[in-house]
């Protein structure tokens, strides 16, 4: 697009305050300031966050022009992805371009959904463990944190299938390194100054000494795997036999570090929190909980899951949906404009950044009807989705869409329909539930719950 197509026009945005504009209302409650501008202003809203120029678009049409369309100039060369890059490296969750697509290529295979059943017996085994545990402390209830416990599992789950069982004594190790660095980051993403991470502040040390142990646990299962390939078909052993097709070169080890982490992290901390809100959400939901129990029942009768089942628990689908559209574990997403543009008949100038948020888009009146209600038979139609596709986006869209996204949704409907057939959830009295924006959508004071057990052990 020319500079003389584009409107004059400035979006409209919540007034600021000088040299910070919104910025303080950012930091303070990013969900509340993003979802309040967009019922109020629109579907293009400009907002201030220090020196930077933000504009949240928040219709499908815009949503396709930005990631779809128009993606090439809209790059992910943002703040964010370089910030993030301190953690993943050269990743897929921040490379462009053609260093971009050589790692899509070489990482895709992998996510093949034909390969995928077979990980769902790993599934079933580590969440049974944690079943099992819960068990034995349970008597007549157990006070549990939630998103705690899907995030343990979540891990275990991902760290098995990505390097076989020899990373299960390093669990707690990556679980505090993750958390570290995902606080950490977004720390850094919502500053308008940071100093270099060889400054030796305090969260800076702490930040390194978590990437440092992250870092020994990757690079140790890296080398094991090398010297001693066993011809297993966990991830980590499908990425270092992966080629280009067009040029026959794999990844290197740092390549492959990087890969690694980035799977990990996506791989474990978006999975735990979309299955902590559809657990919140089902023990608020007396007529939902029932419906997926009937479900269950009829599926599974109380045995596990295998992968012949879960084509069959198309309300546990339901719920997982519904969950992730109220809840996206990605909630925004961010991109860097190289050109001018015109976005809904508004100036988009050029080096400002774009955003997108799930999280408000999902709550769209005229997308969804009744935006803020738990309502899962809402996409029993599933051209409610396919009529609109980049209005529900918990996977993103266009070329970035997650690579892991079918990994993903076999894992949340063996673990769902495992824990609500073993125990019953339900809130804990006087506990605030209320979502807290980071990298990813989490809980602001976490997901405390009593946990009262159905029956002992799946068959």
């Amino acid at each position: 697009m020319t500079a003389a197509a584009v409107s004059p026009a400035i979006a409209p945005g919540p007034p600021g305050l000088p040299l910070l504009g919104n910025l303080l209302a950012f930091r303070r409650d990013a969900l509340e300031l993003a979802l309040r501008a967009s019922r109020t202003f629109g579907d293009v809203v400009r907002f201030r966050l220090g020196p930077r120029i933000v504009h949240l678009v928040n219709h499908p049409d815009y949503v396709s022009h930005v990631l779809q369309h128009n993606q090439k100039n809209y790059l992910r060369s943002a703040r964010s992805a370089s910030t993030i890059a301190l953690v993943c490296g050269d990743s897929l969750l921040t490379s462009t371009g053609a260093a971009w697509l050589r790692q899509r290529r070489l990482v895709q295979p992998a996510f093949h959904p034909g390969g995928l059943p077979g990980f769902v017996p790993l599934m079933t085994e580590a969440t049974q463990q944690m079943l099992g545990r819960w068990h034995e402390h349970a008597g007549n209830g157990l006070q549990l944190g939630v998103d705690r416990e899907m995030s343990r599992l979540t891990l275990n789950i991902v760290a098995r299938t990505m390097f076989g069982a020899g990373v299960s004594g390093d669990g707690e190790t990556v679980g505090a390194a993750m958390d570290v660095l995902l606080e950490g980051t977004f720390r850094r993403i919502g500053r308008v100054v940071n100093l270099p991470l060889w400054v030796p502040t305090p969260g800076n040390r702490r930040f390194r000494r978590a990437r440092g142990s992250l870092d020994r646990v990757v690079y140790r299962m890296i080398d094991e795997r090398r010297r001693q390939p066993d011809g297993s078909a966990d991830l980590l052993t499908r990425l270092l036999r992966a080629s280009d097709n067009e040029t026959g070169s794999g990844m290197n080890g740092d390549q492959l570090r990087d890969q690694t982490i980035t799977l990990l992290l996506s791989g474990h901390e978006t999975t735990a929190n979309a299955l902590s809100w559809a657990l919140h959400l089902v023990s608020t939901h007396g007529e939902v909980e029932n419906r997926l129990r009937a479900e269950l029942d009829s599926v599974l009768g109380g045995r596990n899951p295998v992968a012949d089942d879960l084509p069959k628990l198309l309300y546990t689908s339901m719920v997982l949906y519904e969950a992730m559209r109220l809840y996206p574990p990605i909630w925004i997403l961010e991109r860097y404009a190289a050109e001018d543009d015109d976005i809904g008949g508004y100036r988009i100038p050029a080096h400002s950044t774009v955003v997108v948020s799930p999280f408000t888009l999902h709550r769209h009146k005229a997308f969804w009807p009744s935006p803020d209600e738990f309502v899962p038979e809402r996409f029993a139609d599933v051209s409610v989705v396919e009529r609109q596709p980049t209005a529900f986006l918990p996977f993103g869209a266009g070329p970035h869409h997650c690579v892991g996204s079918h990994f993903a949704l076999l894992e949340a409907r063996v673990v769902l329909a495992m824990v609500v057939q073993a125990f019953q959830l339900r809130p804990l009295p006087g506990h605030v539930v209320k979502p807290r924006a980071e990298i990813t959508l989490r809980f602001r004071n976490g997901l405390q719950m009593m946990a009262h057990p159905i029956r002992e052990r799946a068959l």
